[in-house]
């Protein structure tokens, strides 16, 4: 997952050189005009048409020009750092950006881009420090912190924090909703880290919306990934127990008789009806969910809870966007002690909602049950940010 490949370089406003210490400092003979001091503004301007033009490399010569001139031109020290973090300049990005916060020290562009810089190199504690300045500066603008939250995702991720890296994302998307980074990297991880199909193509889909057309990522989203997920999820469907001889009609007939039998307070036969149900068409949500709210709350043995939580499942395949359906299935395992069941419940359902107070609460307290207290302080910590 590598982050600078995944966003476009961000977008610096052109800066006024800073004069001090541009030029010899020499004084011009008496009577002779003052010559002109060369700030390196020309070489910044030729760097960013270079850089609109998708010349990376003449971008860099003419930054380095420009900052050879007038080492304390902020605008040529921050754009060169960006320009060699893209060429994958280790030394010069990470030296550029040293300089460029010399210069501006809180300025959060160069804290970002030192970031970046840091990352490449490989300097995971520099960069999670410079991201975090900026992703938690609340007086900066959202879509800046947005990015800066990205930054520290990607690195938690290379240091195997996926469980933080996540929150990160989730904490830039919705800073930024339009962040297209931010859905690109969930996507990665919810497709091959938690190996959550339906939810990693929403976040793709996302993704493509916001990334222009002409982006290699966008065009390989909408040839390769998407084309995939939606295959992985049709064969999964399809290897389930009973779905070729699925019987949708007689389904829906058994589900109707069993709201009769339920409304008349015929529970067991009821239960049955839905079952059956269940059997007849193993991909109708409505009978999973049906069989599974009843045989959740009429519970007798350990084995009727496996039953109504496989039910459950089912349904939430049918819709993985029902909030209720996951809170209802959590609750139900939560209840008999299945705190790990409870907390993988929880967690597929905040890859569909993050924002879900109730899911949250609920997957804290069960990740806390289940002896994963750095886990649930993570969420505990960004449940806190949500009003």
């Amino acid at each position: 997952m590598d982050h600078f490949k995944t966003i476009p370089v961000m977008a610096i406003s052109v800066l006024a050189c800073l004069l001090a210490g541009c030029g010899d400092g020499s004084k011009p003979a008496p009577g002779t005009p003052a010559a002109a001091k060369d700030d390196g503004s020309a070489d910044v301007a030729r760097g960013m048409t270079a850089l609109a033009q998708q010349d990376a490399t003449t971008a860099a010569a003419a930054f380095a020009a420009a900052a050879a001139k007038c080492p304390t031109n902020f605008e040529a020290q921050i754009q060169l750092a960006i320009v060699n973090t893209r060429l994958g300049e280790t030394a010069a990005a990470v030296a550029a950006a040293a300089r460029a916060l010399e210069i501006r020290p809180d300025s959060a562009e160069a804290r970002l881009v030192s970031g970046q810089a840091a990352y490449l190199k490989k300097d995971y504690l520099r960069a999670i420090d410079d991201f975090s300045a900026v992703a938690r500066e609340t007086s900066l603008p959202a879509a800046l912190r947005s990015e800066a939250w990205v930054g520290r995702g990607v690195v938690e991720f290379a240091k195997s924090q996926p469980d933080a890296s996540r929150i990160s994302f989730i904490r830039a998307r919705r800073l930024n909703p339009r962040n297209a980074a931010a859905w690109y990297h969930l996507g990665m991880l919810s497709r091959d880290t938690y190996h959550y199909d339906a939810a990693a193509s929403e976040q793709f889909e996302m993704a493509s919306r916001l990334l222009d057309a002409r982006d290699p990522r966008a065009k390989k989203i909408t040839r390769d990934i998407l084309p995939a997920l939606r295959r992985s999820i049709a064969a999964s469907t399809a290897s389930k127990e009973g779905v070729a001889s699925r019987d949708p009609a007689k389904a829906a007939k058994l589900i109707s008789e069993g709201k009769a039998l339920q409304a008349k307070k015929m529970i067991t036969a009821a239960m049955k009806k839905y079952e059956a149900a269940f059997a007849a068409d193993p991909l109708s949500g409505p009978a999973a969910l049906a069989f599974a709210t009843l045989k959740g709350a009429n519970v007798r043995v350990d084995g009727d809870v496996d039953k109504a939580l496989a039910a459950y499942r089912a349904a939430t395949d049918a819709n993985p966007a029902a909030q209720s359906t996951y809170v209802a299935a959590a609750q139900l395992a939560y209840k008999h002690k299945k705190w790990s069941t409870a907390v993988a419940v929880l967690e597929r359902a905040v890859a569909h909602d993050s924002d879900n107070v109730q899911t949250l609460d609920l997957l804290i307290a069960a990740l806390r049950k289940a002896g994963k207290g750095a886990q649930a302080e993570g969420w505990q910590a960004y449940r806190a940010e949500l009003r």
